[in-house]
């Protein structure tokens, strides 16, 4: 008996079944291969305004006008300045924090920042900083100020280093009265994923006495 017909019509089969399961499958939109052209705009679109944003920001910092042509060192100052925030926000645990956040002003310029930054152990940059002479008064923090830096949190009395080892270096600083009572309100912008996408949240942190007393977040 000639079995060619009936190899023929089982392979047939399985080229079909497999045909028809691909056509039906459903992929996840994270996973890069969605077929919904929506999907793979919206994440386009967002991290085009990301980047749109954080560069509106850098321009806020450095005082220059969001619609001023930058010159050749301007743009470099800019790219240098994005790739520094970037770096901050790769910041893992609350001893890399608190070990930049306070010689941060000591170093002369962002470009410096970025060298801290790249060295690879927490031990190598203290043994950088040191032979460069940067040191400050160090802060000791309770085990549950410690708690809430390494969670990204804040508390009421928490103080403005531990705030800056937990959020980072606010996006404005607005101060009321003379600075040396340090009644501060720091503003942060950030962008949160939620189930609508990604959105900006505004977080303000009020301060009395350098110390925080309440905040609010929209």
């Amino acid at each position: 008996m000639d079995r060619t017909p009936v190899i023929y019509k089982f392979w047939t089969l399985v080229l079909a079944v497999v045909v028809s399961g691909c056509a039906s499958l459903n992929r996840d939109p994270r996973s890069g291969y969605a077929d919904s052209e929506g999907s793979t705009y919206r994440a386009t679109d967002y991290y085009q305004e990301k980047q749109e944003y954080e560069i509106d920001q850098v321009r806020e910092e450095f005082g220059w006008a969001s619609d001023r042509a930058l010159n050749e060192n301007e743009q470099a100052a800019l790219e240098v300045r994005l790739r520094l925030r970037r770096a901050e926000s790769r910041l893992e645990s609350s001893r890399e924090k608190r070990q930049y956040y306070q010689i941060k002003s000591l170093m002369r310029n962002d470009s410096e920042r970025l060298t801290f930054l790249s060295i690879p152990s927490v031990e190598a940059r203290e043994r950088w900083a040191r032979n460069r002479g940067l040191t400050t008064n160090d802060e000791v923090h309770s085990d549950e100020i410690a708690d809430m830096i390494e969670k990204n949190d804040i508390s009421v009395g928490m103080s403005q280093k531990a705030v800056l080892e937990s959020w980072g270096d606010p996006d404005l600083v607005e101060v009321a009265g003379s600075p040396v009572y340090g009644n501060e309100r720091w503003r942060y912008s950030r962008f949160t994923s939620s189930s609508d996408g990604y959105q900006k949240e505004n977080r303000i942190v009020y301060f009395e006495s350098g110390r925080v007393v309440g905040w609010e977040t929209h």
